[in-house]
């Protein structure tokens, strides 16, 4: 269901009516016009146009130390307001076709006097893009994206290559990888792309790792279901929920679920899940063969849904996860009451921890009696990972569902993860959550609504103090896991505070087109994005390594196997 009608400011459901009865435009890349040149201003108004959530947004963005209310008129269509707490931001959209013309004029008491003008045009959202396939598969692809109204027809060249040139007819809103090449590593190339208008030339040299002249992604798998895993002895027939972090000396940690005898969430089927990692300490080129780091005392008992966090200050790895007691007793399956640590009747949060960069891992500790509330009757450590904020306190976020529905929420620890303690609740009707904190100190949670659509957001001074009023950010998706991160290299000590963040989810109406864009504005704008995965593609999680190259680990529906990626930001963002 959709959060509550009391959760939605009154100027973001007025928008949203008018985008409503206008004919839905195609996807594309979200493109800065010139008023976010304005953006280091106390108040100002950030218009993007986002071919891929079909809108044209308008962020209103408040850098004064008082609450504000920006009032936005676009002539002939209406005025709407939005109250900005300090510090925050509040965002309008409207759905609206390619070749748009707007007007917009926004102001505030405080003498914010903006008018913005512009076409919405997304004739020639179109791009491409060099990869490699790593690993057992060793091969050289081009990945097309159509964000355009209409289906579009790519030219490919390759001068001098047999076959050339090679067509590719991608629709609307979609993207394709299917041309590639299996070529020997050192090997120059020179793509010319082209459809009407638009044309594109990439050259580089073949082969794996990110260096000059290479192209800028790797992909390889990193578990299937065929792989055996270490302390399963066998295969596992569904994996699913990837995790992923980086470790103070730079060993990558990347968890996920091994559910061995089928699809079915925690509490489904036999209920026999276990949590499995790999790792690597060359920068993600290698990986470990998987093993399993936690399982419960019985196969009828699960653990599932893993979430990484690194405390920089210590170097400690938490690895969270569910537990699952019995068969039918999962997220849906819990009843309220009983928060002891041996309760049969409701999903409990654990952890455990590793102190030498995943080699070797702790029993498990169980959350129960800290976090679970007497209300709550299904509750969950959101998967992917968790974050330090500036402060050192650790933060993890949850859901946790009672009497009023869904909620999304976290929990932290101000002593290393010695205790542990619930935070305020972020929202209502969401499920999975990332929670980052931005350059003004304020943390931001985004967040799966229950009914798809779009990511929502809510923002707090502290995950400790009240957050704002939700809202839908207009940034699309299917109802998924996605997630958001700091462009921070991972370094010893608290983390430092920065306004370039990074997401990562499935860019369209259904689980496909694993896209990641890239905000320089503490999200108030999403200007720049890259397909990294056309086609199938569901639950995603991003780490920056320490080479300033960003990883991307993502699933493939229940048997596709979990994908690593690792991309330069010149790729991202040419």
């Amino acid at each position: 269901m959709l959060p509550s009608s009391r959760s939605r400011p009154a100027a973001l459901t007025a928008v949203t009516t008018i985008g409503a009865v206008t004919t839905i435009g195609a996807a594309a890349a979200a493109v800065a016009v010139p008023a976010a040149a304005r953006a280091d201003t106390a108040q100002t108004a950030i218009v993007t146009t986002d071919c891929t959530s079909s809108r044209l947004q308008e962020t209103v963005v408040n850098r004064t130390s008082s609450a504000t209310t920006f009032t936005l008129t676009w002539p002939g269509m209406g005025t709407w307001t939005a109250s900005v707490a300090a510090g925050d931001s509040g965002h309008f959209f409207f759905t609206k076709p390619s070749g748009t013309p707007y007007t917009l004029h926004t102001t505030t008491p405080q003498g914010l006097d903006q008018t913005d003008t512009g076409t919405l045009d997304c004739s020639n959202a179109l791009t491409a893009r060099a990869a490699m396939d790593c690993g057992s598969t060793h091969r050289l692809r081009l990945i097309l994206d159509n964000r355009s109204p209409a289906a579009r027809t790519f030219t490919v060249a390759w001068p001098g290559r047999s076959g050339s040139p090679w067509t590719v007819t991608v629709p609307a809103g979609s993207g394709d990888d299917t041309l590639y090449w299996t070529v020997p590593d050192g090997t120059p190339y020179t793509f010319q792309a082209s459809s009407g208008t638009w044309n594109r030339t990439l050259s580089g040299t073949s082969g794996c790792g990110l260096g000059s002249g290479r192209p800028g992604m790797n992909a390889q798998t990193v578990l299937t279901t065929s792989t055996v895993i270490d302390g399963l002895g066998t295969a596992a027939k569904s994996v699913r929920i990837p995790a992923l972090a980086v470790a103070n000396d730079g060993t990558v940690v990347a968890a996920m679920d091994a559910r061995v005898d089928g699809s079915a969430d925690l509490g489904g089927g036999t209920n026999d899940i276990q949590v499995a990692m790999v790792r690597s300490t060359d920068g993600g080129a290698t990986f470990s063969t998987p093993k399993i780091i936690a399982h419960a005392p019985t196969t009828s008992e699960g653990y599932g849904d893993p979430s990484l966090l690194v405390d920089r200050t210590t170097g400690k790895i938490f690895c969270f996860f569910t537990y699952s007691p019995k068969p039918g007793v999962g997220y849906a399956g819990s009843t309220a009451g009983d928060t002891s640590a041996t309760a049969t009747t409701n999903t409990h949060i654990r952890y455990v921890t590793s102190a030498d960069g995943g080699a070797t891992w702790s029993a498990a500790t169980d959350l129960n009696p800290q976090v679970r509330d007497t209300a709550w009757a299904g509750m969950f450590a959101s998967s992917g990972h968790g974050v330090q904020l500036a402060s050192g306190r650790l933060v993890q976020p949850i859901v946790y569902h009672d009497a009023d529905g869904d909620h999304a929420s976290n929990i932290y620890s101000d002593d290393h993860g010695a205790t542990w303690h619930n935070g305020t609740t972020a929202g209502t009707g969401v499920n999975e959550s990332k929670i980052i904190q931005r350059s003004t100190g304020r943390v931001a949670q985004n967040m799966r609504s229950n009914a798809g659509g779009n990511r929502w957001y809510a923002t707090a001074a502290d995950v400790t103090a009240p957050y704002g009023t939700a809202w839908n950010s207009g940034l699309i998706d299917p109802g998924c896991n996605g997630d958001e991160i700091s462009y921070l290299t991972p370094i010893s000590g608290a983390p430092a505070l920065t306004n370039v963040a990074l997401h990562s989810n499935n860019a369209a109406t259904g689980r496909t087109d694993l896209t990641v864009r890239l905000s320089r504005d503490d999200g108030s704008s999403w200007p720049q994005e890259a397909l990294l995965k056309p086609g199938a593609a569901g639950y995603s999680t991003m780490a920056v390594l320490p080479d300033g190259s960003v990883a991307d680990l993502y699933e493939i529906g229940d048997t596709g196997g979990i994908v690593f990626t690792r991309f330069t930001v010149p790729w991202l963002a040419p």
